[in-house]
């Protein structure tokens, strides 16, 4: 982490997708279906936070709790602003938002081979529990 830099994180607004999926797709984090970014927008268990330097989404994170489970994943800052401490600001936050839900303990989803991702949640205190997770798509089964 080269220079910090201070940047605004709220909550996303719905219209702010396509900004959001452009990081997404940067990061090689994948499209997200309209049904998921509704699902995100309008539950009460979930917040996807941006990341915001002068008017412009540099980076996200999704904190998602559902009572039980606390996750945070969609961890991505815009290459221009990667290495300013940004990554570190949004996982705090995404952190303190769970914290604020009641969430105690909290996973965080990262694919094994993006190492960037795994260097910043290694620095920022978290630890291999040696879970795999699987993962199945349902809304094209019963659609």
């Amino acid at each position: 982490m080269a220079t910090v830099t201070r940047i605004e994180i709220r909550p996303a607004d719905a219209a702010e997708r396509d900004r959001i999926q452009a990081i997404w797709d940067e990061a090689g984090l994948g499209r997200t279906a309209p049904d998921e970014w509704d699902a995100l927008m309008s539950g009460d268990t979930a917040v996807v936070l941006v990341a915001v330097d002068d008017q412009d989404i540099v980076g996200t994170a999704i904190a998602a709790f559902d009572g039980w489970r606390a996750y945070i994943y969609h961890v991505a800052v815009a290459g221009t602003h990667r290495r300013k401490g940004i990554g570190h600001q949004l996982m705090d936050a995404a952190e303190q938002y769970l914290l604020s839900t009641g969430a105690r303990h909290v996973f965080v989803m990262v694919n094994d081979e993006n190492t960037e991702a795994l260097a910043l949640v290694g620095a920022t205190g978290y630890i291999p529990e040696g879970e795999i997770v699987l993962t199945k798509r349902l809304a094209t089964r019963f659609a």
